[in-house]
């Protein structure tokens, strides 16, 4: 068994969050530049196990768009130079998946966003171990992932900002939203912020809970099915992530695979 996504500072083993274990061969490699002062997208849809490499160029800005629609390994790494921006939106749709995310930020003004959603049923598993490594000046970090966990799904996820020597002037902030629909899901959220800096600003929260009961029988009491009700507010938390991608090809795409049939606008 191979160790993957190795939390960067290891905590109680028992917590069971420090490292993950899967037999993995060779990761399938493939590489992307954008050219200084260019923008791109790049949309792949992930079934096997892969490593991913981007360099994005000074003044550039890539927008990267992966979704998970099986079992899978895997890595992306990225290394931001001065001024480059780099938009990830990932969309975990199910399976048992093993995803590092490993970000340099190592220009001056480079920026890092994700976007990152989840919907995970029956025993399907996930585990992020995301770092966003700060080392160029006024460097920017913003994580958000929201998700929604049912049956017996489980879900690691692990978020790292960490502020280099040289990164004066960074800003880093991650939050999660966690939708918990059943008792029997297990949900850890690890996030971490580390500091060799001084003059840097960092920032993580969670929400993690079941569904607002008194929202329910709100709805409920207008006519709306409980199981529909459900069904909107999982569809909520991951409408906007997939809003964000731009390119109505792919979304209707992730709807079929969804399931969300034609009623989507």
């Amino acid at each position: 068994m191979t160790k993957l996504n190795i939390l960067p500072v290891p905590t109680f083993s028992r917590l069971g969050v420090n490292y993950a274990e899967r037999e993995v061969g060779k990761l399938k490699t493939e590489t992307a530049a954008v050219p200084d002062n260019k923008e791109q997208q790049i949309i792949q849809f992930m079934d096997t196990d892969a490593e991913f490499a981007v360099t994005v160029g000074k003044n550039a800005r890539l927008k990267l768009v992966q979704i998970f629609t099986g079992d899978c390994v895997s890595k992306l790494n990225s290394v931001l130079e001065d001024n480059s921006r780099l938009e990830l939106i990932q969309l975990y749709t199910g399976g048992s998946n093993i995803s590092e995310i490993i970000t340099e930020l190592n220009g001056y003004k480079a920026a890092f966003t994700a976007d990152i959603g989840y919907d995970l049923g029956g025993g399907h598993s996930l585990d992020i171990n995301l770092a966003a490594n700060h080392h160029g000046r006024k460097s920017t970090s913003e994580i958000s992932v929201n998700g929604v966990l049912r049956d017996n799904a489980k879900k690691i996820f692990k978020g790292t900002i960490d502020f280099r020597n040289g990164s004066s002037g960074a800003k880093g902030s991650e939050k999660e939203e966690v939708i918990l629909m059943d008792e029997t899901v297990v949900n850890k959220t690890v996030p971490v912020i580390l500091c060799a800096e001084e003059d840097v600003e960092g920032s993580h929260g969670a929400t993690i809970g079941r569904i607002d009961e008194n929202h329910v029988y709100y709805m409920r009491s207008r006519g709306i099915p409980e199981e529909k009700i459900y069904e909107m507010i999982t569809r909520s938390k991951l409408a906007h992530i997939i809003g964000n991608i731009g390119d109505k090809q792919t979304e209707n795409r992730i709807y079929e695979i969804l399931g969300w049939g034609d009623d989507i606008e």
